[in-house]
């Protein structure tokens, strides 16, 4: 399905087939549903941090680490948390 796919190709697609074609195997399975929510984590080597639960676009999303509500883009999440809290 996304073989051979380019932006050009992406951008002519419909809303439609772009969401029949994307894959979500890039996004973190506790995170999702928690787009634009602040969370503390506690990473797998126990290291605790907060931070807004930022997505990408494109064919294959990633969640991202975004600092602040302002911040236009951060790191890539992590694909596993020892443990997630929504704090606001």
């Amino acid at each position: 399905m996304l073989k051979n796919m380019t932006q050009a190709r992406w951008d002519s697609l419909s809303a439609q087939e772009r969401d029949r074609l994307r894959d979500l195997s890039g996004l973190t399975k506790q995170l999702v549903g928690l787009e634009g929510k602040r969370v503390e984590v506690v990473d797998n080597y126990g290291e605790k941090r907060r931070f807004i639960v930022g997505r990408s676009t494109g064919w294959r999303p990633c969640h991202i680490e975004r600092k602040l509500r302002t911040s236009h883009g951060g790191f890539s999440a992590d694909a596993r948390y020892a443990s997630v809290r929504v704090i606001r």
